[in-house]
């Protein structure tokens, strides 16, 4: 899998899971994959519940070579 050179997420302080998966391009099955095997960064809640911090989110991108773009 590789991650898109631009990332681009909504503004504000948390991402649903969803959202992240529409904007890496990834399936959830895709995304648990980041999570358990290249250091993404953990949710908090579960299921559809699940919301990733934006700024973890942000930081890992940055340091896996892409850009994050808001909107």
């Amino acid at each position: 899998m590789t991650l898109p050179a631009t990332i681009v997420l909504k503004a504000g302080p948390t991402q649903k899971s969803a959202d992240l998966c529409a904007a890496f391009g990834f399936t959830r099955q895709s995304l648990n994959y980041y999570r358990r095997h290249r250091d993404f960064p953990q949710p908090s809640g579960r299921n559809s519940a699940a919301r990733y911090d934006t700024r973890s989110v942000s930081q890992w991108i940055a340091a896996n070579g892409c850009k994050t773009v808001f909107v």
